[in-house]
């Protein structure tokens, strides 16, 4: 019996690993577990660009289905974390989004195809800075950021 469960326990643990996703709540207002300031000019901690084609560290795609998706956005209710984005004051980390020229991260965002991280959103159009929340864990680990 105990073979079972722990058999159990592993194929849960497993599939679980295989199929997981993270849910980041989008807060405009109120406090989060991280608040992410958005910047178009001046110096920021880390420096990202958008691409359309060519190479990137890491490519994004979105997804309807909200089952396929590795990170789920929300604008209300629970998540696994919450980010605020903010376009000014005072953040836990500055992002400065880059048009042209050299960046930390290099994001490459593709209309199909395999991606790298595939996003779902509960709002139809999803922005820059919703993407930077969702992956700002990932652009601190390719901009070798440390808190």
């Amino acid at each position: 019996m105990k073979i079972k469960l722990l058999a159990l326990a592993i194929a849960l643990f497993t599939f679980n690993s295989l199929f997981s996703q993270e849910v980041v709540r989008i807060k405009e207002s109120g406090f989060g577990d991280i608040d992410i300031r958005i910047k178009e000019s001046g110096f920021g901690d880390i420096d990202v660009r958008f691409k359309e084609s060519g190479f990137g560290d890491f490519s994004v795609g979105f997804t309807k289905s909200k089952s396929k998706a590795d990170y789920v956005l929300k604008h209300s209710g629970l998540g696994d974390r919450s980010v605020r984005i903010k376009e000014s004051g005072f953040g836990d980390i500055d992002i400065r989004i880059k048009e042209s020229g050299f960046g930390d991260v290099d994001i490459r965002i593709k209309e199909s195809g395999t991606v790298d991280y595939l996003i779902y959103s509960d709002n139809e159009y999803v922005t820059k800075s919703e993407i930077i929340a969702a992956l700002i864990d990932v652009i601190k680990k390719y901009a070798d950021y440390e808190d």
